[in-house]
């Protein structure tokens, strides 16, 4: 209700100034604020867009009466008390403006006293009813349904809930409740009458279409304190539909822990405390607890360890938030104290309040990790075999070709970092000129069967290098991958040149002994057949010549038998030095004068220069006579009538140095590297030398086999130096 000075507006409408002074006096002093207008179409302007607590309406005004302005009020539901003013007295006149919905009628002059009193009678009804009003408005638009009956059960008012709940309204509540499956409700209403307490509960009820419904109802007696009631107020709500949500949802839990009980991985449900408030039969097989001891209070975190408590709160937390199911391995704990690896799989649990707990199921893999135990210990044995394989392996994508695996070797093999392996692709382990090649490698038939080709690699720092690949494709996981493995035939492709190249010089040198045995043999047997044939008709001086000739091949075929098994000795290791102090001049110069003769023959001129002081030698003198030979020999063999060959012996603190320096054809510099080898023979087109080229073979295995090293320079045209190097002795070396 409007108080005084809380600006409470008052409405006056006259047509008579004074009157309006008036009255705006008398209705200031009450406290009230004072709006004044002087004929009806100003009044009925103002209220369309000002609202007012109350109106004084004089009933005769020019233009628009006050009947008519008390007209549009009631026709616009305005609440406003209206307050009739006129300076008639005719009763028929207030009679009609009551009847209109007028609050009151005063007549001209208004007594103040009169007015104040109206006033505040008007406030305080009108208020009633807008408390009234909203109260019905609110009751009559509740979806629960409201019923009052007197004493003796007559329905003096029910809400349009109640007429969708129990149809037509009834008379009295027997009739009304007649559709109830239970007989006592009308009875619990006339004992709550009685006791004068409240009584709710549930029933059910028969709707209009004869379907059941059920209804929870509250019963209250209505009456003042101490005396009988008079009334009954009963608020009943359908629910009908939690009725079957809730069985719908008993129904669902029962056939969940059904299913649940079958599941051999313990399932489990907590409060929002994190207490235990079920578990199925496996739970409480697995970790030995009883129904009673969950229903004493077993919290879920007894199941863990002390130190992952903390992580466990944290997971189930970032769950309430997110609402997803998610799973974690934690090793949990049984009532005995053993413990076991498991999954544990949780959700959170929602009402009408929100989180109330969660549900979750423990799946036990121990023995998932004791496969998985052994499969990383597999997998670490494999990654060591891969590793220590000593062939280098990649795995490329197959796609893509980019690198994605590779062992140890493979790093080594084609000298890259594993940071630039990562980067590669497999076409650039090949040369430039090989990519192609390389690039059909990455074929479907892999999947059939491997493919084994030689070719060649690139290393880091250019290096090329000839290896065995076999590549194959795999797949796993939907991916197709490229394995290769390089092997690296080097070697062997060095070994089998120079297999090849010692079958050939074998085969020439066959060839080359068999002509340089027939040679002499020929000569051998064609000079003796004539002397036995024709002995009597050659003269001494004849036959002495042909003595000579036989004798000098005969000497030629056994110096070619000797270097053929003085090679095979060496190459067998049956050959063994008979080591003494010896002064190498002497040797030197005695197989000087042994081959003047020869160069003499062919008119080259031997010059032997010896450095003094002579040094001796620890060595074999057979042997270092047989390498003299051979240099000695070689080069009077090479170099052509009327040349000159040098010989040089020399020493210095620590070695002895012998050379044989010639001005024969020379040597091309391609052959320098394989004149030592064994059967190998420096063609010159412009002469025809004999000789098995084993000579200067034998020569090196003697240096070597004294601890010395035999070089060679020359250049075409300019002849050969050969230089010889043997260790002097020390004073331990002596026997």
């Amino acid at each position: 209700m409007p108080k005084k000075g809380d600006g409470t507006t008052v409405l006056i409408a006259d047509d008579s100034a004074l009157v309006r002074q008036e009255i705006s006096r008398i209705v200031s002093n009450l406290g009230y604020r004072p709006v004044m207008v002087s004929e009806g179409d100003e009044a009925i302007a103002l209220l369309r867009t000002s609202s007012f607590n109350a109106m004084l309406l004089d009933v005769h005004m020019p233009g628009k009466s006050g009947m008519d302005v008390l007209r549009f009020l009631m026709e616009s539901n305005d609440v406003m008390p209206v307050i009739m003013i006129s300076g008639s007295g005719d009763i028929d006149l207030v009679v009609q403006c009551i009847k209109m919905g007028a609050y009151d009628y005063l007549t001209k002059p208004v007594d103040s006293n009169r007015l104040a009193v109206v006033l505040k009678n008007a406030f305080s009804e009108c208020a009633l009813r807008q408390q009234v009003r909203l109260l019905s408005a609110a009751v009559d638009q509740s979806p629960v349904a409201v019923v009052i009956t007197d004493a003796g059960g007559n329905v003096e008012y029910a809400n349009s809930a109640f007429s969708s709940v129990f149809g037509a309204l009834a008379p009295d509540a027997d009739t009304a409740f007649a559709r109830c499956d239970s007989a006592e409700l009308p009875s619990n209403i006339r004992k709550a009458m009685v006791a004068g307490k409240v009584w709710q509960g549930d029933f059910c009820n028969r709707n209009a279409a004869g379907g059941h419904c059920w209804a929870h109802a509250i019963i209250s007696p209505v009456g003042n304190k101490g005396r009988i009631p008079s009334h009954v107020l009963a608020l009943i709500q359908d629910i009908t539909d939690v009725r079957k949500n809730k069985e719908a949802l008993l129904r669902s839990t029962r056939r969940f822990r059904d299913l649940a009980d079958l599941l051999p991985q313990p399932v489990f449900e907590t409060d929002r405390k994190g207490f235990v408030t079920y578990s199925n039969r496996a739970g409480f097989v697995t970790f030995g607890y009883s129904r009673e001891e969950m229903k004493k209070g077993l919290h879920a975190l007894n199941f863990f360890a002390q130190g992952d408590r903390s992580r466990v709160l944290r997971g189930l937390n970032a769950k309430k938030i997110t609402g997803r199911l998610g799973s974690h391995e934690f090793r949990v704990f049984k009532r005995d104290g053993s413990c076991f690896p498991a999954l544990v799989y949780a959700a959170p649990i929602s009402d009408r309040n929100g989180f109330s707990g969660f549900r979750g199921i423990v799946v036990d893999i121990t023995e998932l990790k004791e496969a998985e135990q052994k499969l990383d210990e597999n997998r670490k044995k494999y990654l060591n075999l891969f590793r220590a394989i000593p062939d280098a392996i990649i795995v490329a994508d197959a796609e893509s070709g980019t690198l994605v695996e590779w062992n140890t070797q493979a790093e080594r093999f084609f000298d890259y970092s594993p940071e630039d392996l990562s980067r590669l692709h497999v076409g650039d382990l090949y040369p430039e000129e090989l990519r192609e090649e390389a690039a059909a490698s990455f074929g479907s038939d892999g999947l059939s069967q491997p493919r084994m080709l030689e070719t060649q690699i690139v290393t880091g720092h250019g290096l090329r290098i000839d290896v065995h690949l076999t590549s194959a494709m795999f797949m796993t996981e939907g991916n197709l991958w490229f394995v290769g493995i390089f092997r690296d035939i080097t070697e062997q492709k060095r070994s089998e040149r120079l297999v090849r190249e010692n079958i050939r010089m074998k085969n020439d040198f066959i060839s080359t002994v068999s002509h340089e045995l027939r040679t002499p043999l020929f000569s051998i047997l064609g000079f003796t057949g004539t002397l036995l044939r024709e002995q009597d008709e050659l003269d001494r001086a004849t036959r002495m010549e042909f003595l000579s000739i036989i004798h000098d091949e005969s000497k030629r075929l056994s110096s070619l038998i000797e270097d053929v098994l003085m090679i095979s000795r060496i190459d067998s290791g049956r050959v063994s030095y008979k080591k003494s102090e010896i002064d190498p001049s002497v040797t030197i110069s005695e197989v000087c004068r042994n081959l003047k003769i020869r160069a003499d023959e062919k008119m080259i001129e031997l010059h032997l220069k010896v450095h003094a002081p002579s040094k001796h030698l620890y060595a074999d003198p057979d042997a270092l006579k047989q390498v003299a030979i051979n240099i000695i020999g070689n080069a009077l063999k090479f170099t052509p009538s009327g040349g000159r060959v040098d010989v040089l012996l020399s020493y210095d603190d620590n070695s002895m140095f012998f050379s044989v320096k010639d001005n024969g054809p020379g040597i091309p510099e391609e052959d320098l590297e394989k004149v030592f080898e064994k059967f190998y023979r420096v063609e010159h087109s412009e002469t025809a030398v004999d000789g098995t080229g084993l000579g200067l073979s034998i020569a090196r295995e003697i240096v070597e086999a004294h601890g010395g090293t035999i070089t060679v320079k020359s250049r075409v045209s300019e002849g050969a130096e050969f230089l010889v190097r043997l260790p002097l002795p020390e004073q331990s070396d002596k026997p």
